[in-house]
């Protein structure tokens, strides 16, 4: 009792400082000192070049020094410990994933976006992204929208080394448990991504089966899709039982599980096939392609899961103001540009606005060119080499989806980094929402994850730790009584008088 009681007060000693530290900024603010926003974004996700640019517009707009703290974390579940941990002021702007806006704002985490009309965000934005998020994510009255907005989204799918693997394989998730690619593939070692896989897998002749109806135009691309919804995010028991056989024979197949490491494997060559998200695959063929080796992206054809993140303002936030403020300047085409070069993920913006970038030497630090920009798809034909007319060679792709009506390139590369960072209508198509678990569904979920990662000992491995066992317990025997062993050896028994030379 005495150790919890310690405890307790440990831990009311160390709160100290962060209760403390609020009230002092929140004297500092009301007497118009120095404005702080801080921010929490993932790690390597954002062209920290940008920050101080906004710390220069801010300081102007307030009249006073604006300063920008910014935080990386590692996963949504660790953003999310924080802020309850915290229970408080945090974080001014966050930026977590799908799922975790979801159950935030559930949860009462987070602030209602007040952006202005006519903002950046309002006129630049995809019609396709604002879409998702003030459609396909609802509860009562409420919408993603009303919570967050999008600052990148992407597909899940492939990246893999041609040469040692076929393209035709890499259209079919049930690739990854064939027998020619043992050991030499990854997957994520996160429950909601390989449950996805899983799915796939599990369901894969029922996801033929809609995909055949779709082809034959028996069913319209949004009955597909919605139909493809359901199927993926089915956490019925029987299911979860389904993917969890499933997930375990995976595991026997593959080199391993990761979260960050797989696109560097991929582009070492250490594997030949990493399940990925578009912007890691980006950066995978980015790193091989300097080494000269070329890998290719593919997202599987009976569908995927189309991801985003977003963001968003925490409940005790206190620069509330100077948070939409960061969120209206993140949505600007000339700053969402500088973050896509710089991350290699999709912005959600998509307007066109003229803007010019400045590129220097990585060695020297030499200013190279400056090239101007009339929107975001202008940035896109540039940047890729794209062409704007059909030609001999050249294969189409629809991007009106994304970018409005009439919206169609031309490449003579598919399956390469435009691809990834660009998928055409016929990919999206296929591509869902994965759905917010709640906590019943959380612990059914985690449940069947522990099962697969369970650590599983050949028989020869249980006999070698027993036999191990026997040998430490053995060998600290004879350490603890060996005086006594000895001393019985040479006769010291009780009542045997040791007759010394000297006595004689």
């Amino acid at each position: 009792m005495k150790k919890i009681a310690l405890l307790v007060v440990a831990a009311l000693i160390a709160a100290i400082p962060l209760t403390a530290g609020v009230a002092v900024e929140k004297e500092a603010y009301a007497a118009g000192e120095t404005l702080t926003l801080k921010v929490a974004n993932w790690e390597d996700y954002i062209d920290e070049s940008v920050l101080e640019e906004f710390e220069t517009q801010m300081s102007e707009k307030y009249g006073k020094t604006v300063t920008v703290q910014y935080n990386t974390f590692g996963t949504n579940e660790n953003l999310y410990n924080d802020l309850k941990i915290a229970n408080g002021y945090l974080y001014d702007v966050i930026c977590p994933s799908d799922y975790m806006i979801e159950k935030m704002a559930k949860e009462g985490m987070l602030k209602e976006l007040s952006l202005a009309s006519g903002g950046n965000y309002d006129l630049y934005a995809s019609d396709y992204i604002k879409g998702i998020f003030e459609n396909k994510i609802k509860w009562n009255d409420k919408t993603l929208a009303d919570y967050a907005v999008c600052y990148m989204w992407g597909t899940m799918g492939y990246v893999y080394n041609p040469k040692n693997v076929s393209h035709e394989d890499m259209k079919d998730w049930a690739s990854l448990w064939d027998a020619k690619y043992k050991g030499r593939s990854t997957i994520k070692d996160s429950v909601r991504d390989s449950y996805f896989v899983g799915i796939a897998y599990a369901k894969k002749e029922e996801l033929l089966k809609l995909k055949a109806d779709y082809d034959a135009k028996t069913i319209t691309a949004d009955a597909y899709n919605a139909e493809l919804t359901k199927i993926f995010n089915d956490t019925s028991e029987e299911t979860v039982k389904e993917v969890q056989k499933a997930l375990t024979a995976l595991k026997k197949n593959i080199f391993g599980f990761e979260v960050d490491s797989g696109k560097n494997d991929i582009a070492s060559g250490t594997i030949d096939i990493n399940f990925a998200w578009s912007g890691d695959a980006v950066y995978a063929m980015d790193e091989a392609e300097a080494v000269g080796v070329e890998l290719y992206y593919s997202v599987p054809e009976t569908g995927s899961n189309i991801w985003f993140d977003g963001w968003c303002i925490p409940k005790n936030a206190q620069q509330t103001e100077l948070a939409n403020d960061f969120i209206n300047f993140m949505c600007d085409p000339e700053i969402a540009v500088r973050n896509m070069e710089y991350v290699g993920y999709t912005s959600g913006i998509a307007g066109d606005k003229t803007f010019s970038i400045d590129y220097y030497d990585e060695d020297s630090g030499e200013l190279v060119e400056t090239v101007e920009y009339s929107g975001v798809y202008d940035w896109m034909v540039q940047t890729y080499e794209l062409s704007e007319t059909a030609g001999e060679g050249l294969t189409e792709v629809d991007l009106s989806y994304f970018f409005g009506d009439g919206k169609v390139v031309y490449t003579d590369t598919v399956g390469r980094q435009f691809s990834a960072q660009y998928p055409d209508t016929a990919t999206t198509t296929r591509c869902v929402v994965m759905n917010y678990f709640d906590d019943e569904t959380n612990e059914r979920i985690n449940t069947m994850w522990e099962n697969v990662k369970g650590v599983s000992f050949p028989a020869w491995a249980i006999i070698l730790i027993v036999v191990g066992v026997v040998v430490i317990v053995g060998v600290v025997l004879l350490i603890r009584f060996k005086d006594k062993i000895f001393k019985n050896k040479l006769g010291g028994k009780k009542g045997v008088k040791v007759v010394r030379k000297e006595d004689m």
